[in-house]
């Protein structure tokens, strides 16, 4: 799990939300964000084994609306694509 990668939270309250990976803690943690809920300013931090990478996003330099735009697209296009 790499800073960008495109990640679904597996366990917690935030089950089946989708966050963007922003730093990495340690081994077994990263700090993720959405822009919108969890923002880069105060990013949430979490277990690897608790998220499931689903892609990687092209954020070098992540700010809150660049993560919402991104995860907005890649929601979409995983939504047109499932729709074919």
């Amino acid at each position: 799990m790499e800073i960008g990668d495109i990640v679904v939270s597996r366990a917690g309250h935030d089950t089946g939300k989708t966050f963007v990976v922003v730093a990495q803690v340690g081994g077994d943690f990263v700090l993720i964000a959405d822009g919108q809920s969890r923002t880069v300013e105060d990013p949430k931090l979490k277990r690897k084994r608790h998220l499931r990478v689903v892609g990687q996003s092209d954020v070098n330099n992540p700010t809150n609306a660049t993560l919402k735009k991104r995860i907005k697209q890649f929601i979409s296009d995983r939504r047109s694509y499932a729709e074919k």
